[in-house]
């Protein structure tokens, strides 16, 4: 019986020897597990962050995007104003012109215009013999 005593108190001491070896190979396991899975959290929150930026920029782009369409919307109706204004004017003045050079050519049609246009022609050439010399 002695003989087989010290073998089981040996497998003994080996089995616990064993385990305790496999409990630490577990428990090594099982912290780089938990690692994993804080990195794997932090990772997670890191990138719904990155969304929640992401959500927030597109949301003020959205917006300057809208002020700036209404405000350019705007100022397209002011050019369209100003340019129907600004023709409008100029058929005023075109008209202004085109009767102002109808009285201009009855005018010089006229029988006075001619008769003093040829009275005076002398002097005019009076004038510019003056003027070269």
């Amino acid at each position: 019986m002695s003989d087989t005593a010290p073998l089981t108190d040996l497998a003994r001491e080996a089995m616990v020897i064993r385990l305790t070896n496999e409990l630490r190979i577990a428990n090594e396991r099982l912290a780089a597990l938990e690692l994993e899975v804080l990195n794997s959290r932090d990772h997670a929150i890191g990138r719904a962050t990155e969304v929640g930026e992401l959500r927030h920029r597109l949301s003020e782009a959205r917006q300057t995007h809208a002020t700036h369409d209404v405000n350019h919307r705007a100022h397209i109706a002011q050019l369209e104003d100003a340019l129907s204004a600004a023709s409008t004017a100029a058929r005023v003045e075109n008209r202004k012109a085109s009767s102002l050079n109808a009285d201009l050519e009855r005018m010089r049609d006229s029988f006075t215009w001619k008769l003093g246009r040829t009275m005076m022609w002398p002097v005019r050439v009076l004038k510019r013999l003056v003027r070269r010399a």
